[in-house]
């Protein structure tokens, strides 16, 4: 399992939201520069960055500064407001490993077949949060405010025959909250698509949480406010994590 810190960006400034609340927002002091480099020395080999203004004007904001942290060597994974296959080409252009689609998924699938297809699936992660119903795991976009009708595992079934092999899943109650992540959502994903990239997102608190997501068998976990604590080392995670697949 790969651990992947997160960077969330609005206005240029390194922030957390709470449940994805725009209206509850952590404002951090380092900039985005600073912690891609503290990351790196920390041991991680890839990053997530939200352009967070992007997602909630709908384009891309930030790329410029994005663009400056492709600099770190760090695998870059970035999504937030990637709402067609131009913006898609300008971040893959600039140095970005792989785009991260969300909303568009659902609320405009010819689109993101046709960036899937232009951009090749490998190079495209799909970001699918969801609200636990009555046990089963309901899609919703838009910052989390829009319900759906569409279920994770029927969208994930949808886009696994268009060759996508990637999934970010965030259950939205967990996110911010340091909770714990939502291990039986993904022990049921990986049982469900075992061939699917699971990417484990939301309620991370410490080692042992990311031990358990290690064995349920998630490709990556990806970590946010936890990477703000203290008492969280970022790089013995790294190690500890390196040492269980040797």
């Amino acid at each position: 399992m790969i651990i992947i810190p997160a960077i969330d960006l609005q206005n240029g400034r390194c922030v957390r939201l709470e449940q994805g609340q725009f209206d509850r927002v952590s404002i951090y002091e380092k900039d985005p520069m600073t912690l891609a480099a503290n990351y790196t020395q920390a041991g991680a080999t890839h990053l997530h960055l939200v352009d967070l203004d992007g997602a909630k004007k709908g384009s891309m904001q930030q790329l410029e500064l994005i663009k400056g942290l492709t600099a770190e060597g760090l695998s870059l994974q970035v999504g937030g407001g990637i709402r067609d296959f131009k913006t898609a080409l300008a971040c893959l252009d600039a140095g970005i490993e792989r785009i991260v689609l969300g909303s568009i998924a659902i609320s405009n699938p010819k689109e993101t077949i046709t960036i899937i297809q232009e951009a090749k699936p490998q190079r495209v992660i799909l970001a699918l949060d969801v609200r636990i119903e009555e046990t089963l795991p309901n899609i919703v976009i838009h910052g989390w405010q829009t319900a759906t009708k569409h279920s994770l595992w029927e969208r994930v079934s949808f886009y696994q025959d268009w060759g996508i092999d990637t999934i970010l899943c965030t259950d939205v109650t967990r996110d911010g909250m340091l909770s714990g992540p939502n291990i039986a959502l993904y022990e049921e994903a990986l049982s469900r698509f075992p061939t699917i990239q699971w990417q484990a997102s939301a309620g991370v608190r410490d080692r042992e949480d990311l031990k358990k997501l290690s064995r349920v068998g998630v490709a990556a976990a990806i970590l946010g406010r936890v990477l703000y604590d203290p008492h969280f080392n970022l790089k013995a995670a790294i190690e500890s994590e390196k040492q269980s697949r040797r």
